[in-house]
């Protein structure tokens, strides 16, 4: 397999907060990666990087085949759009130089498949969260690329549309597609997934950091704490949000000065329990 993606010691940072910092990282061609990590590690900043709608604060990210077809479907796609589904995608296929005849065969077989054909005649904002998602897939899938970037791609969908996104993401490996995911408590894509990586503490590695510890790991459940100060404790492995709480995984070592922390910063404990937890 050649090489079809090449980050090269890529660091990224917003005014004084560090994302992450000197990653490097190939991604051969037909391959299915997942980018794994807690809330706010980084994972679609890295993800944006890669789809080219973002730059590093400092290094490279290149293409040794120069110019490749990129689909992305960010994680939350813009639901304002006074588009009905076809109309969009066939805005989309004509400013990426489809050609009609492609688009009019192509956009009702998408729109079938994942039953979008009867909420055509609605525009993608009066949509359910669900089905907007489906649109975003769409738009990404519209032609066959040879990168296909998915940012938590199961949010809001159903089981049905769940298992038709795996049907897609293993005809279009079939194709030639190198597919790059993220996703989050979900465990769908773990047959089809060929290699794995973590990001953690601002870098990145084929270590799962949990699994190492999770024989020493509780949870605390907090409440009243900022998520941008949370990041920035080493001792948590993982962080989670969950309806107005924060769950913090930490090593059981480090379980205590965590939570004086928490006191000190005024913030609600809310649980604290021993778990063995497999992310």
């Amino acid at each position: 397999m050649g090489k079809l993606v090449e980050l090269e010691n890529i660091s990224k940072a917003y005014t004084n907060k560090k994302i992450f910092s000197d990653i490097s990282l190939t991604i051969y061609e037909n391959q299915i990666v997942a980018i794994l990590g807690g809330n706010g590690t980084g994972k679609s900043t890295l993800l944006r990087m890669i789809a080219g709608l973002e730059q590093p604060s400092s290094g490279k990210v290149g293409f040794p085949n120069k110019k490749i077809k990129i689909g992305y479907v960010p994680e939350r796609f813009p639901k304002l759009l006074r588009f009905t589904p076809s109309e969009y995608l066939n805005y989309i296929g004509k400013i990426g130089g489809i050609s009609k005849e492609y688009l009019k065969e192509r956009i009702p077989y998408l729109l079938h498949r994942f039953k979008l054909e009867k909420l055509d005649d609605r525009w993608i904002r009066d949509l359910s969260k669900g089905n907007i998602q489906k649109v975003g897939i769409l738009q990404a899938i519209l032609t066959k690329p040879a990168l296909l970037i998915l940012d938590e791609p199961v949010s809001g969908l159903d089981l049905n549309a769940q298992q038709e996104l795996l049907t897609v993401i293993k005809e279009l490996k079939q194709q030639g597609t190198t597919i790059i995911l993220t996703y989050h408590e979900s465990n769908i894509f773990d047959d089809i997934i060929e290699k794995t990586y973590y990001l953690n503490n601002g870098s990145i590695s084929m270590d799962n950091p949990i699994k190492n510890e999770k024989d020493e790991m509780k949870l605390i459940e907090v409440k009243y704490i900022d998520h941008s100060t949370v990041i920035q404790w080493k001792e948590v492995i993982h962080m989670e949000s969950k309806d107005n709480r924060l769950l913090l995984y930490v090593n059981i070592k480090n379980s205590d000065s965590i939570l004086m922390k928490i006191l000190q910063l005024k913030g609600s404990i809310e649980a604290v329990s021993t778990v063995n937890f497999d992310f």
